[in-house]
């Protein structure tokens, strides 16, 4: 028996550069190009409600087999207006000339997210396993999911074949290492990067040098990496650069006390026998991401980093107002500037 037309899709993932194309090119497929202006439909899921969503999908197409509804981030939407629950009678009574299509991003786990930015992705991530479970339930619909890969050179080589262009591994990895997490901004780097060395060669490490900069992301880990090496001197520069760079201060600071949270849990992880592949699933994080910590776990004992936290908190208390210690000897000192706490901590941890 031949399988249905899939009426409704959801496409999520942490892939955003691939998700966008899919989408695009499915978009192009789904409806009748010459109208596909008159058939395609844009909600804003954060804000609508389930009768706009209902009376769009239900619309019949104008001189076109399909008609398009294109739903994003319908995840985000406040309990009050839209819950997921809400949507199985919509999906399940869908006319078989709809494409409804939820579309999920944002969703990247990014190293300056505020501790509500990350509870609130949580939360999204709980209603998104609820809408993919409805829909792969259902006869009539289809999921797409756009994962960030674990190869992230041969990722980054298929995006510079899309702009003409080849990139040396050296250079792909010296670019995820610059960018970061952050897949749009690679995306946006190798589009000028290639449209530099234009299809004359392939994009070397030399053109990432010139024309990438680090994110303030990217210099947390080297800084951290400086650090666990005790080269001061450079981890001293690379905090200087975000600060001139016109960083706040106090979210570098929470930055840092992040990675080193990170650091310990990856320490526990690997002294309880762990690997850098099974941390990527206990924590949470991404592989290239989980290589880098376990890489700088390894320079410190749990001590020194249980150590390091403390005195992390009592910064923080003496940016406020308090007193805080000295990590090698627990001697207390002002603070006042966040800035300068900042180079004192740098200063101290890297002798």
């Amino acid at each position: 028996m031949k399988s249905p037309t899939p009426v409704t899709y959801v496409f999520h993932g942490t892939d955003e550069p691939t998700l966008r194309e899919a989408l695009a090119a499915f978009s192009i497929e789904a409806v009748d190009a010459a109208m596909v202006d008159l058939n395609t439909t844009r909600i804003d899921g954060t804000s609508s409600d389930i009768g706009e969503i209902q009376s769009a999908a239900s619309t019949a197409p104008f001189l076109s087999e399909t008609r398009l509804v294109i739903v994003e981030n319908v995840t985000e939407a406040n309990a009050s207006r839209i819950q997921i629950d809400d949507l199985a009678p919509l999906i399940a009574h869908l006319p078989d000339w709809a494409r409804l299509v939820f579309v999920e991003r944002g969703l990247s786990e990014l190293s300056q997210d505020t501790d509500s930015a990350r509870r609130r992705k949580v939360s999204r991530k709980t209603a998104l396993k609820k809408l993919i479970n409805m829909v792969e339930g259902d006869p009539r619909g289809k999921v797409f999911a756009f994962d960030v890969p674990r190869d992230m050179h041969h990722w980054m080589s298929q995006r510079a074949e899309l702009y003409g262009a080849t990139i040396e591994a050296r250079a792909s990895q010296l670019l995820a290492e610059r960018v970061g997490e952050d897949l749009l901004l690679a995306d946006s780097e190798i589009a000028k990067l290639s449209t530099y060395t234009n299809g004359e060669r392939a994009i070397a490490a030399e053109d990432v040098e010139l024309l990438t900069s680090f994110t303030p992301e990217a210099n947390i880990f080297h800084m951290v990496d400086a650090l666990a090496l005790r080269e001061g001197e450079r981890a001293m520069l690379l905090l200087r650069q975000l600060l001139d760079a016109g960083d706040e201060p106090l979210r570098l600071f929470g930055m840092i006390v992040r990675q080193y949270r990170l650091l310990i849990q990856m320490r526990e992880h690997l002294d309880d026998g762990g690997t850098p592949n099974s941390a990527m699933q206990a924590m949470g994080i991404k592989d290239f991401v989980a290589r880098k910590l376990a890489g700088q776990a390894r320079h410190y004992s749990m001590d020194q980093l249980e150590r390091i936290y403390r005195y992390l908190l009592e910064m923080d208390i003496s940016m406020k107002g308090g007193i805080g210690g000295d990590p090698a000897d627990d001697a207390t000192i002002d603070r006042l500037d966040p800035a300068f706490a900042l180079e004192e901590f740098v200063a101290k941890l890297s002798r």
